[in-house]
């Protein structure tokens, strides 16, 4: 248990918190105020003021504006990486009180707050006051609080890969995904849809029905294999690191919905990566793996 403790000399749990302190942030500067926050919401939610919700500090103030300017003050910090152990705490609230306020919200602002909430126990062991350093050697923690944290990670990988088991999974009960013609319904969808440019140069993909197929079915495979990396090794993560990156990407390409890319990259690097080695060293592991079968190809194809 004790080289868990090396999670604290690396720069990988940084890397995560901020690509999902990132991702609400530029929700909060790029999205019209108004359409976050309209007032008629805001009153409702004051209006069923109830248990949990109480601790959304965004219902505390008259004027809406204040708690805004707090959420952004606050994410600034974790995005700089000021003290984890302190901003992890603040990170989770700011993130939960902005999710149950916005009035427009999806999928990467939701799993956020779970895995903000999630990281609190880990960062709050993190004795650096800046979260980018790099240590030479681990501090000395508790090895009761040293398992509870590395408890906790497990927990954040095991949250991470049920929710693609689960979109993997429940994709199989929709007719459309499994005759292979959601993605082309995606695709063209008026709102959701790709813009123009993109069916300018992907669009005979998904008017043709082998191509289609072949697209909407290695969704399915990747958001399965990805629950299933959780039970393979190292070098199998980072494979599946590279693809879930590339998928997520795309979806920003066609859909629109990059903030959602930027928080499920910082997941994927706490589902994905070594903690206990630098990102850099993960990203040249990931070098290494791709360059090893780029060669084991290659060799094949000169028998």
């Amino acid at each position: 248990m004790s080289y868990f403790s090396k999670i604290y000399t690396t720069n990988v749990l940084q890397f995560a918190r901020f690509f999902l302190a990132f991702s609400l942030f530029l929700t909060l500067i790029c999205t019209p105020f108004k359409d976050l926050f309209p007032e008629f919401h805001i009153v409702k939610l004051k209006d069923n003021l109830r248990e949990l919700s109480s601790l959304n500090y965004y219902l505390w103030f008259t004027n809406i504006k204040i708690p805004y300017v707090i959420t952004l003050f606050i994410l600034t910090l974790v995005i700089l990486g000021v003290y984890p152990r302190f901003l992890s705490i603040l990170h989770w609230w700011a993130t939960y009180s902005t999710f149950y306020t916005m009035f427009i919200i999806e999928g990467g602002d939701q799993i956020s707050v779970i895995i903000t909430l999630l990281l609190v126990p880990i960062c709050i062991l993190d004795k650096r006051s800046f979260g980018w350093i790099k240590l030479s050697n681990p501090p000395c923690i508790n090895k009761y609080l040293l398992y509870f944290s590395y408890t906790t990670f497990i927990v954040i990988q095991i949250q991470l890969c049920m929710l693609y088991l689960n979109a993997g999974v429940a994709k199989l009960s929709v007719a459309e995904w499994v005759d292979g013609t959601a993605i082309y319904y995606w695709f063209n969808n008026n709102i959701f849809g790709a813009p123009e440019y993109i069916r300018f140069l992907l669009g005979s993909l998904f008017t043709n029905g082998i191509t289609v197929s072949l697209i909407d079915w290695s969704v399915i495979i990747l958001e399965i294999m990805l629950f299933v990396s959780f039970f393979l090794e190292q070098k199998f993560k980072y494979i599946l690191f590279f693809l879930a990156f590339i998928f997520h990407f795309l979806i920003f390409l066609i859909h629109g919905l990059g903030t959602f890319w930027i928080s499920m990259t910082g997941c994927l690097i706490l589902f994905c990566f070594n903690p206990t080695i630098s990102f850099e060293q993960n990203i040249d592991e990931m070098k290494k793996i791709f360059s090893y079968y780029k060669n084991h190809f290659v060799s094949i194809l000169k028998i």
